[in-house]
Formats: C-alpha cells, sequence, structure tokens
C-alpha cells in the first residue's frame, strides 16, 4: 500500500488479488487525518478510551479503473499507484480529485 497526506487526508492505493471469476481490482481510499489532541497539552483531562472511539476515522474506499480487467494483483497495483500520483487535491467529504472512473 502506498499512502499521501493531501488537505488533512490519508490517501491510500492498493489492490486485491484476484478471486475465482472475480478479476484483481485497484482502489484508493481517503480517510481524514485526526486532529492532535490539545487538551492533554494544557493539562486537560485525558479520556483515551471515550476519544478514541469517537475520533476513529472513517475510512472511504473508492474502486477505480472498474472498466478494465487485470490480469494480476501487481498490474492493478501499478494502476492505482499511478492514480495515486495523479491525485492533487481531496474535497472536504474525502473525494479525492482525479479520480478515474
Amino acid at each position: 500500500m502506498l499512502e499521501k497526506i493531501i488537505n488533512g487526508f490519508s490517501v491510500v492505493a492498493y489492490a486485491t488479488q484476484p478471486e475465482g471469476r472475480t478479476p484483481a481490482r485497484a482502489f484508493l481510499e481517503t480517510r481524514r487525518l485526526a486532529p492532535k489532541a490539545k487538551a492533554v497539552e494544557a493539562g486537560g483531562e485525558d479520556t483515551p478510551a471515550e476519544d478514541e472511539a469517537s475520533a476513529e476515522p472513517e475510512s472511504q474506499p473508492f474502486e477505480i479503473f472498474v472498466s478494465r480487467r487485470f490480469r494480476g494483483a501487481i498490474e492493478a497495483m501499478s494502476a492505482a499507484r499511478n492514480a495515486l500520483d495523479r491525485v492533487k487535491a481531496v474535497d472536504e467529504d474525502g473525494v479525492p480529485d482525479h479520480l478515474p472512473e
């Protein structure tokens, strides 16, 4: 998996292995980066169990090159890596700009 940090989001490229009649697939996934806790630095009470549960960022996977049939996971990962290189921005909803079809 490859990762890029863009506009407060972690953007990850990955591919899946072919399974039976399902070919290898390429994905981009975005996840909002959690802001650093400033309350702990200011001497506030630390409640890590509550903070981690409520602050866990939700990831959004986007399948890319849906119309393309990859011969293997290596070819799919190469396409995902190339798509990640073309991503220049991520909007407020976590959708990468220059998202391939």
